[in-house]
């Protein structure tokens, strides 16, 4: 009697239900690594600030401390809600959706920043050639990759 096809569906049910738990655990275990690296990243950020600090006996202005508040919130912001989204802390529709907009928010507005900042190294370096060459070197296309990840991230949390 329990090979007929009648409880077929219960088989069906029960392999379901295991497969989607350790899919469930990996999420949970990704949202805590995204708690985790926010420790190292504003151990980083900290000597950020501090070198920042130094330059204003150089020079350096508030306008350095403002970036340097917009490229830590950005970094921040995607691991602390990309650890919210995984390990399901955000319950409503609205959070979520909030919660990437935010991200794609402040994501673009650091893309604004970027390439104000990028222009303003062109000059520093003397690198008057076209600006896609300039993007070739690796410390310039890596920060841009870290915004376009968070706007795709933002973009991914709001769909769920």
């Amino acid at each position: 009697m329990s090979d007929g096809p009648e409880w077929d569906f219960m088989k069906l049910n029960n392999n379901s239900k295991q497969s989607s738990k350790p899919t469930s655990r990996i999420h949970y275990v990704f949202g805590i690594s995204c708690y985790l690296l926010l420790i190292p990243t504003l151990v980083v950020a900290y000597g950020e600030f501090m070198d920042i600090i130094d330059f204003f006996e150089y020079g350096g202005d508030v306008g350095d401390v403002l970036v340097w508040v917009l490229y830590t919130a950005t970094i921040c912001s995607i691991l602390l809600i990309s650890g919210l989204h995984f390990t399901d802390s955000l319950k409503t529709d609205s959070f979520r959706i909030g919660s990437g907009i935010f991200i794609i928010t402040i994501s673009v507005v650091n893309l604004i920043f970027r390439l104000y900042d990028f222009n303003e190294e062109r000059g520093y370096y003397g690198f008057d050639e076209f600006w896609l060459d300039y993007l070739y070197w690796p410390s310039t296309h890596e920060r841009l990759e870290l915004v376009f990840l968070g706007i795709i991230i933002g973009f991914l949390i709001m769909k769920k």
